[in-house]
């Protein structure tokens, strides 16, 4: 069987260290099956799939936007398909071919078309992406042969808009990659420790979007930055994609006199990220919009400590491995930071928990899952 993967939105983040974690194990469990991955000509430089049943085929789609890629992929990508003579199409990242016949596998990558609520705080460019996607999601579920959810939470939710028959959907998590473990080099850890300046510290690691609640935490951070130690800076990891946002986080950071507390360190190289949670003090995660945060896995398998929004997948993923809070009421998360700081038996047990929850993921079972429907869709017949 020829498996086309459709890798055309992969560019950075979640998306891109899940297709590449696919990738490697299913190249270790499966030499019977072709793979054809379509990506774009940035996605060839950043996703890894040189094996050896794996052939990489890229494109250069109109323009930089992700909406004219949306129109391109679904005018173009059955021709592509038949000319490489395809038995099934993946497509993880909501979307798959809409106008065209074709057997499909889709993944809901995303849940954030269908809070109405959160698309009202974007700006006008991701308000339309937004609702453009929630529409070719749903013509997409319409036809997909099996719907991959990565939270029973997104699950449940896209219940509520789609009527899914049991067996044509499933429940796969992320996995966790080996490099993040607690056992890291010691000397490497000095040296990021070095490269950083950091020392004692507070992290958030997440791109920058509003959904993200920055804003929040930082407001946090602030109410209780006086009862807190000098040195106990609030570091931020992760690139900006709304810029009229990050000036307003560093604006209120400037006039809060908190520039040397609450640092903003931007992109940081993936590899250097379980040092990162190996040496903070607490891992805090106060998004409100997430699907399979990839993020919270990775902290949990380096041990951190971790503090969390309490609006569901989070306690999915988590389960007991965290405190949460209210990530709507800055009181709520201050009062949870300074609670866990002031016990050190409860940080104990929550990198112990981190531990073992983290175990509970993994990319090598993921892929497994994921051929099996892969397979077994081929010759599935839709049911409405």
């Amino acid at each position: 069987m020829r498996i086309a993967i459709n890798a055309l939105s992969a560019v950075a983040g979640g998306g891109v260290t899940y297709l590449n974690q696919l990738f490697k194990h299913l190249s270790k469990i499966d030499c019977e099956n072709e793979y054809i991955i379509i990506t774009t000509q940035i996605g060839e430089n950043i996703l890894h799939a040189n094996y050896k049943n794996f052939q990489v085929i890229s494109f250069r789609p109109p323009g930089f936007s992700p909406i004219l890629r949306i129109f391109w992929e679904q005018l173009c990508l059955w021709y592509v398909l038949k000319k490489n003579k395809a038995s099934i199409l993946y497509s993880p990242a909501n979307i798959g071919l809409i106008f065209f016949s074709f057997p499909t596998v889709i993944m809901i990558q995303t849940v954030a078309p269908f809070y109405p609520e959160m698309i009202k705080k974007q700006n006008i460019y991701y308000r339309l992406k937004f609702n453009l996607l929630r529409i070719l999601t749903s013509l997409s579920v319409k036809k997909a042969k099996n719907v991959i959810f990565i939270s029973d939470k997104a699950r449940k939710d896209l219940k509520r808009y789609y009527n899914l028959h049991e067996e044509s959907t499933s429940l796969i998590y992320h996995g966790k990659s080996a490099m993040f473990k607690p056992d890291l080099d010691y000397d490497y850890l000095q040296k990021i420790k070095q490269k950083y300046n950091l020392n004692e510290f507070i992290l958030y690691v997440s791109n920058i979007y509003g959904y993200k609640n920055f804003y929040e935490l930082i407001c946090a951070y602030s109410l209780i930055k006086d009862r807190l130690n000098s040195n106990l800076k609030l570091v931020l990891v992760g690139k900006s994609y709304d810029n009229k946002y990050t000036k307003l986080l560093k604006d209120t950071v400037l006039n809060e006199g908190m520039e040397d507390r609450i640092i903003f360190l931007g992109h940081v190289p993936y590899e250097e990220l379980p040092y990162f949670y190996a040496l903070c003090r607490l891992f805090i995660y106060p998004s409100v919009c997430e699907n399979c945060p990839n993020i919270l896995i990775e902290a949990m398998a380096c041990g951190a400590p971790v503090l969390s929004s309490n609006v569901e997948p989070m306690p999915e993923i988590c389960q007991d491995a965290a405190v949460y809070f209210d990530p709507f009421e800055p009181k709520d998360i201050a009062e949870k930071i300074l609670n866990v700081l002031a016990d050190d038996n409860m940080i104990k047990k929550l990198k112990q928990c981190a531990l073992t929850r983290a175990d509970q993921f993994c990319w090598e079972e993921t892929a497994k899952k994921t051929l099996n429907i892969l397979e077994g869709a081929k010759c599935i017949k839709k049911k409405f």
